[in-house]
């Protein structure tokens, strides 16, 4: 068989698949409203902090260090006058928490890399100017994705 049941199961936790809901509902709102719900970011973090707390095995220096790129994430916005916005800190930082440091920057790097090429193929097209901005979580959701088919295929 192609699939191996054993390793989609673990790979599709049930922690995974909150997350992966959570990412992907976060994503069609700020894709249409262009914010990002106070109320799921915030039980974003709190969910990630519990699960942090009770269930994560992980090093604390690994949690802590991805809830601090969440907050340089957040310093960034505030030195850029929001050009990425306060919610994509908000949200890194429950993704750190839950993830760790490494996976988050994994994630992050695959979420940057589709979303230059995406910004690019645009400004190739001239559908958008320069100062056009594109909404970050759809990417941060297709690089959680790249993170978890690569736990699939790579373990």
């Amino acid at each position: 068989m192609w699939i191996d049941a054993e390793k989609v199961r673990e790979v599709l936790s049930v922690e995974n698949l909150i997350c992966l809901a959570f990412l992907l509902g976060i994503s069609v709102y700020d894709m249409y409203s262009r914010r990002i719900s106070r109320l799921a970011l915030a039980l974003a973090n709190i969910l990630a902090v519990s699960y942090a707390l009770a269930v994560d095995e992980r090093n604390l220096a690994a949690t802590a260090a991805g809830a601090a790129a969440g907050l340089a994430l957040l310093g960034i916005s505030r030195i850029t006058g929001e050009a990425v916005g306060y919610g994509d800190g908000w949200l890194v930082m429950a993704l750190g928490i839950y993830l760790g440091i490494w996976s988050l920057l994994e994630v992050m790097a695959a979420a940057w890399v589709l979303l230059a090429f995406a910004a690019g193929l645009c400004l190739i097209r001239k559908k958008w100017s320069r100062k056009t901005a594109l909404p970050m979580t759809p990417f941060i959701t297709a690089g959680f994705l790249n993170l978890l088919a690569g736990e699939y295929f790579w373990s």
